[in-house]
């Protein structure tokens, strides 16, 4: 099984100079806790968490549509996969990094989904999901888990 075949596709996204008051409302209109951060050509250049927008507001004493995506991001590495590598791959990568969501590209950058944690649980061979990945076994499914929940 691939990342392609867990993912999400069709993502929302936002561009560095979105402030984060319409950040903000992506997330709540599409009930997610990050949104991408791609350039004019659809190529992805971060990701902002709702984490962000919290303590961006709250360290900058500023109002949310005074600030733009770009400014809480600061450049932090963004960890990818590609749609066609395997499942396994992308749950080591997000239990090496520690990250709940792995943002899955093209060849040239540009974004094509999201796969996570959530996904991965929901396709798990215990998962609720009506999608079903025997190949995720429930170990595998809860290692990652265990690395990713603890606190950094």
């Amino acid at each position: 099984m691939n990342v392609k075949d867990l993912m999400i596709k069709n993502v929302a996204t936002c561009g560095p100079e979105t402030t984060l008051d319409t950040v903000a409302l992506l997330m709540w209109d599409k009930d997610c806790g990050s949104i991408p951060i791609v350039d004019g050509e659809g190529a992805l250049i971060g990701v902002i968490t709702d984490r962000d927008i919290a303590m961006g507001c709250g360290l900058n004493h500023k109002a949310p549509w005074e600030i733009t995506a770009r400014e809480v991001w600061n450049n932090r590495q963004v960890f990818t996969s590609h749609p066609d590598d395997d499942i396994h791959t992308a749950l080591q990568a997000m239990s090496e990094h520690r990250i709940r969501r792995l943002l899955v590209t093209d060849g040239n950058g540009h974004l094509e989904g999201i796969l996570s944690a959530d996904d991965i649980v929901a396709c798990s061979e215990k998962g609720m999901s009506g999608r079903r990945a025997p190949e995720l076994s429930y170990d595998d499914t809860m290692g990652m888990l265990k690395t990713v929940c603890i606190h950094h």
